[in-house]
């Protein structure tokens, strides 16, 4: 059994005040704060490259990514953790990083040197308990120090004097408002997350339903067949490229289901499972890839669901093959997070000539809309994450803006 202290502390996602994973396609002028502060950092000139865990964002020395709200408070217990790339300049390379602490009165402050080289990840944390910090450098404590006084300001510099800014990559940065151990610190650098598959926001698991694989889910689906013209006194034939729309994305699930209580207890959960399919409208499959990037579908099942077992009365497994389509393939998927009446309402501005449904990710659904500059709001109801789907022709959407998180611009 683990240690539930240490998953107390790291399954609160209240205590994460900032969580940056710089997982943005290049050219995005905002990196997603995916903590329910949603102090969104505002890019200029940095670039998203491939990071230590997905992308990570780029400094060229003058770029800039400043966060939208003062969301750490110096005065308490605080944590900061984050991935380092240091990139080398034309006078040599940097052979640091240094944490600088600044406190109250003249030239009262802290340096503490961090050694690395350029072109390799490593991952630096501090934390702060009262007057004591601590340093840390792949999760192994380096550094701790004991200062009074007021402290004013945190930074984490390179020892390159050429301009005012660093240049390298920093990746999946997090802020929390406790002071984490090394523990903590461990799970945390260390933590991967698991393949997980979630239909209508429940696990599958939790059916005594288990994937081995699956197909379909990022393939490409099937073109349809374009407009073509055949003339009868020239080769080949005329093909309309300019617009390509796809068939209904196929995804097909090879499954296991186990009872561990015999007959009675195998009927009654595959009954249970297969009864989801019954219900009316589309379903929400979801496969939980990443920490901030999940794979996010709206599904049905038309073809029958064979099993194959061996009755028993004790342990019984039975396989079977899941086939589900998305009517739907091409979407962006949105994040929205409700934390309180003050942050309930979702709003997307969008401009389209096609038709594009809107699942919310609540069970509501919005479907053909379409115009200029339309604005369409929906409110949640209860606390937590949504995961919203606009689907349709994605490409063709002239102008779209929103107050939510852009997980996928098109999947």
């Amino acid at each position: 059994m683990k240690n539930i202290k240490k998953l107390t502390k790291m399954a609160n996602t209240k205590n994460v005040i900032l969580n940056l994973p710089f997982d943005e396609s290049d050219g995005s002028l905002i990196a997603y704060d995916y903590s329910a502060n949603r102090a969104d950092g505002i890019v200029s000139g940095a670039k998203f490259v491939s990071g230590k865990i997905g992308n990570a964002i780029q400094f060229s020395g003058k770029d800039t990514c400043k966060i939208s709200k003062n969301v750490l408070n110096l005065s308490g217990e605080f944590s900061i953790l984050c991935w380092v790339n240091p990139m080398s300049i034309e006078a040599g390379s940097p052979s640091k990083v240094i944490w600088l602490l600044a406190f109250d009165g003249v030239d009262q402050y802290s340096e503490i040197p961090i050694e690395l080289s350029c072109g390799n990840w490593v991952s630096v944390a501090m934390t702060k308990r009262g007057a004591q910090y601590n340093f840390y450098v792949n999760t192994a404590l380096v550094k701790t120090i004991n200062r009074s006084g007021t402290l004013l300001g945190v930074s984490l510099n390179q020892d390159y004097f050429g301009g005012e800014y660093g240049k390298g990559c920093v990746d999946d940065m997090k802020l929390y408002n406790i002071a984490l151990s090394q523990e903590d610190l461990i799970e945390e650098m260390s933590n991967v997350k698991q393949l997980t598959y979630y239909i209508d926001g429940v696990d599958l698991k939790e059916y005594g339903v288990y994937v081995s694989g699956s197909d379909g889910l990022t393939d490409r689906p099937k073109m349809k067949s374009p407009m073509s013209v055949s003339w009868d006194n020239y080769h080949g034939t005329c093909v309309d490229l300019n617009h390509k729309f796809y068939e209904s994305r196929e995804i097909t699930l090879s499954c296991f289901i186990k009872a561990v209580e015999g007959k009675g207890d195998f009927a009654s959960k595959v009954n249970r499972f297969f009864q989801i399919f019954d219900k009316a409208g589309t379903h929400r499959l979801m496969v939980d890839i990443h920490p901030t990037k999940p794979l996010v579908y709206e599904v049905y099942s038309e073809d029958a669901i064979a099993i194959k077992k061996t009755w028993d009365d004790s342990l019984m497994i039975g396989t079977f093959t899941l086939k589900l389509k998305e009517p739907s393939p091409v979407k962006k998927v949105l994040k929205f997070i409700r934390v309180g009446e003050s942050t309930q309402n979702c709003s997307i501005k969008i401009t389209t000539t096609k038709l594009v449904d809107i699942y919310w990710g609540d069970g509501e659904v919005q479907t053909d809309i379409y115009g200029e500059d339309l604005v369409v709001n929906h409110t949640f109801k209860s606390n937590g994450d949504y995961y919203i789907i606009v689907a349709g022709c994605i490409d063709e959407i002239e102008k779209f803006e929103t107050n939510a998180i852009v997980v996928w611009n098109k999947l």
